[in-house]
């Protein structure tokens, strides 16, 4: 029986202070990005499969240093051709959800 590929989203947790980092490196669709909570930091998206894409061309979305904000979910379904890759700084509280 050939093995049947995962059904249902998936998610990573973004460590802050990891710099660039592949979550995937293929087509794929974010989405939405969970804010966990207050934080001090920034978290940038982009749309590529290696961090050496990781250029103002292909940033898709940036959550910049809110401080205090209360947890929600911002809502994307956006398509990515090439990746997901991301770029954090300082402590974000983020989840990424993906497809």
């Amino acid at each position: 029986m050939a093995l049947e590929p995962s059904q249902g989203y998936q998610y990573v947790k973004v460590s802050g202070g990891t710099s660039q980092t592949v979550v995937k490196a293929d087509s794929t669709v974010l989405r939405s990005l969970v804010v966990g909570g207050t934080y001090v930091g920034t978290l940038a998206v982009y749309d590529s499969a290696t961090v050496a894409g990781t250029t103002e061309g292909n940033n898709v979305i940036t959550l910049l240093n809110p401080a205090l904000v209360t947890p929600n979910e911002v809502r994307l379904d956006l398509h990515l051709r090439n990746g997901l890759t991301y770029d954090a700084t300082g402590t974000p509280l983020v989840t990424i959800v993906y497809n």
